[in-house]
């Protein structure tokens, strides 16, 4: 009987470690509390900014009036560009895109100058800006 009793704590013992360790390794993917900031300068064409890691990169960008602006999700997680309304509306640029999935893209043609700051509606914390000379 010792050895039955012995048998089953050992085969206890052995679950839970092996529990804890299933339950260790399944994590989650926190975004970045404050990406980098990056600012650039683009020539007229088509400027990109790349959504990746969650965040815009770059984070201002810089263009004449009249450019069209590309953003290129590259994500592996859905996202959107969706203009901020105290800075948007006032100036006539109201933008906003589907949601975007990996390798998809979505283009706005800034007429005005201004300053455009956005975000992205799934994820709030993802925050950038267009200035547009």
């Amino acid at each position: 009987m010792p050895c039955t009793i012995q048998r089953f704590h050992w085969s206890v013992r052995v679950t839970v470690v092996a529990m804890f360790i299933m339950i260790a390794g399944c994590t989650s993917y926190a975004p970045p509390a404050t990406p980098p900031a990056t600012t650039q300068s683009q020539a007229p064409g088509t400027p990109t900014v790349t959504i990746q890691n969650f965040a815009f990169s770059p984070a201002t960008v810089t263009v004449p009036r009249g450019t069209t602006v590309t953003w290129v999700n590259q994500d592996s997680a859905s996202h959107t560009i969706v203009s901020d309304a105290q800075g948007s509306v006032a100036q006539g640029a109201v933008f906003t895109s589907n949601s975007l999935v990996n390798g998809a893209s979505y283009s706005f043609k800034f007429d005005n100058p201004g300053t455009y700051p956005y975000h992205c509606s799934i994820h709030p914390t993802m925050k950038a800006t267009v200035i547009v000379t």
